[in-house]
């Protein structure tokens, strides 16, 4: 595979060279500020009110690795695989789907969730068909995260074995071609979820709440002095806004009374501080955690996953000045076990929640569900009706809105 890395490279340079504005538009804000820091997550803001919404799809690891015969322990530990494995994404995509992701030329060194976990001390597990994992949890009672540190940006956790891919990618990547060193996504309720495990940290909450407060405010401080080490090591002078990854934040894991109590000043100060949240994303259902959530200044776009009401959230975030909404569906409910019907049916009902609001959708999650040949028949099949719905057809859907109806599950 390696060895094609040379004509993955000059198809990516053709696909940039040839890319125009699609016939049905260009269907994101430009003029809108977004994060700089590179992520699966970051897109500028929809345009609104258009009749039309750009779609995205990004399937799991583990569907492009049976796609494509990679190895996933390969793919996460070596720069040159890691390289090959994003350049072949792009280009399938490119050359297979009408979505809205525009094909560049930055390669970023992605650790996906695993990686700030890493960073205190809880130690992968790599799997050759898997996207990696992590074993703990780690603070196990008071002593033990009294002993945490704040992790060093170059020898903690998997700290060294990105700096060396970031190193390789860049010796290896001619120059028209850029890397971008790995993010930070995971949120401060998240990280603890992980180091002190979920039974643990729910007692902790009704038990010693001091406790909690005090293992949040050092996640948010390691948060902070990691992105600023960060952008000393690239050379940038600013703080853009973050990516929040808050998968484990949701009913019934957090009440909103908890919520707003353990989780909603920290990441306050995390916006305060980085001057916003440009995405924040939990697989969770969050919907009686909305309105606590539009108390966080500056979030410009909201996620609004499978399990969460999607008519509160346009009310709260679509129709607020500067933010948007990021709709993802089930990928198995929703899209691999889904007909034809089904999709267009939840797809025509989006849109006319939607429609008066910039919005787009984001497929992630697919994976292998039977078999390779199979999945990628639903993925073309979901991609050919997205395009009839939110590309073809500029028009209101003659559909109920998502008001009383329920999401599938």
């Amino acid at each position: 595979m390696n060895a094609n890395l040379p004509r993955l490279l000059d198809r990516v340079r053709e696909i940039c060279e040839e890319c125009s504005t699609p016939e049905w538009g260009d269907l994101w804000d430009r003029a809108t500020a977004a994060t700089s820091n590179s992520s699966m997550f970051a897109y500028p803001n929809p345009i609104a009110a258009t009749g039309r919404a750009p779609f995205v799809f990004l399937p799991d690891a583990t569907f492009y690795a049976s796609l494509f015969g990679y190895n996933l322990e390969r793919v996460f530990r070596d720069a040159r695989t890691h390289i090959c494995f994003a350049l072949e994404q792009a280009i399938w995509n490119f050359e297979n789907l009408h979505h809205d992701a525009v094909v560049g030329k930055t390669i970023l060194i992605s650790q996906l969730g695993f990686f700030a976990p890493s960073l205190f001390g809880m130690t992968p597990v790599y799997a050759d068909d898997a996207v990696p994992w992590i074993k703990g949890p780690v603070i196990k009672d008071k002593a033990s995260f009294a002993g945490l540190k704040r992790p060093d940006f170059y020898t903690s956790g998997l700290s060294p074995l990105v700096h060396r891919m970031y190193s390789e990618a860049r010796d290896i990547l001619p120059g028209d071609f850029r890397v971008e060193f790995t993010t930070w996504l995971t949120g401060p309720f998240s990280l603890l979820f992980h180091l002190r495990g979920i039974t643990s940290l729910a007692l902790d909450m009704m038990d010693d709440p001091p406790f909690v407060h005090a293992m949040m405010a050092f996640a948010n401080e390691c948060m902070k002095d990691w992105w600023t080490q960060r952008a000393r090591f690239l050379g940038r002078e600013a703080l853009d806004p973050i990516i929040l990854g808050d998968d484990e934040v949701g009913v019934p894991w957090i009440s909103p009374a908890l919520y707003e109590e353990f989780v909603l000043p920290y990441e306050r100060e995390l916006a305060e501080y980085f001057g916003g949240i440009d995405y924040w994303h939990s697989c969770g259902d969050c919907t009686k955690l909305l309105p606590l959530l539009a108390r966080i200044s500056k979030l410009r776009m909201m996620d609004v996953g499978p399990w969460t009401k999607l008519q509160p959230a346009v009310e709260l975030f679509g129709k607020r000045s500067g933010s948007s909404i990021m709709k993802r569906l089930h990928p198995v409910s929703e899209v691999l076990m889904a007909t034809e019907e089904q999709m267009r049916s939840r797809l025509l009902q989006v849109k006319a929640t939607c429609y008066d609001v910039p919005y787009m959708l984001l497929f992630d999650g697919i994976s292998v569900l039977e078999d390779v040949r199979s999945s990628v028949e639903k993925v073309l099949l979901l991609d050919r009706v997205c395009h009839e719905v939110f590309h073809e057809d500029p028009t209101r859907p003659n559909v109920e809105p998502e008001t009383t109806l329920s999401t599938s599950r």
